[in-house]
């Protein structure tokens, strides 16, 4: 079967015979799976592997003492991806409170870390954020963010970001899947 691919401009096959072909190699299975509209459950393997290939020099995933901002997610019971983060030293804005860019990098870093779970490799087309509380510098949130779903070639995910368990902001996007030679 045929599908219009919108991103491209060009025809594809449906992802599931794409799938079901690629999936013969254990190289290309996880080549195949971000066109797959119901993607694998998270593990932590796959995040790590996706972490190490894709996304080594990432701002937000590199260590403190590197400059970054040192997130570091792994898959929780429900197949969220999960970090408890301290903003690191420079990334105010009023005095006191985190810039509020570093919190939308956070839950970005958040949702392309719950696709690498998946094994999915994606970047993002929209990203929406809705700030409900100042963040303090210098005290521990959490991040976290899940897949909600996908519609080929997009993957739609939810962030949030609490501090002492209050919902400080939370976020909501859509990635585009990345084809293997955009990589």
């Amino acid at each position: 079967m045929q599908t219009r691919d919108e991103h491209r401009g060009t025809s594809a096959t449906s992802p599931a015979p794409i799938a079901a072909a690629q999936a013969e190699s254990s190289d290309q299975a996880l080549v195949a799976r971000p066109w797959t509209l119901d993607p694998p459950a998270p593990t932590d393997a796959a995040l790590r592997a996706h972490c190490a290939q894709h996304h080594a020099g990432c701002f937000a995933c590199r260590p403190v003492d590197r400059g970054g901002l040192g997130l570091a997610f792994t898959v929780q019971a429900d197949g969220s991806v999960a970090t408890e983060w301290i903003c690191p030293p420079g990334g105010e804005s009023y005095t006191g409170i985190v810039h509020g860019g570093l919190l939308a990098t956070a839950l970005d870093s958040a949702m392309v870390h719950a696709l690498f779970a998946r094994g999915i490799v994606a970047r993002t087309g929209e990203l929406t954020v809705r700030y409900r509380q100042s963040v303090r510098v210098g005290e521990p949130v959490t991040v976290s963010a899940r897949h909600r779903g996908a519609n080929h070639p997009l993957h739609h995910l939810e962030a949030e970001l609490r501090q002492a368990g209050v919902l400080c902001a939370h976020a909501r996007a859509k990635f585009m899947a990345v084809a293997v030679s955009e990589r």
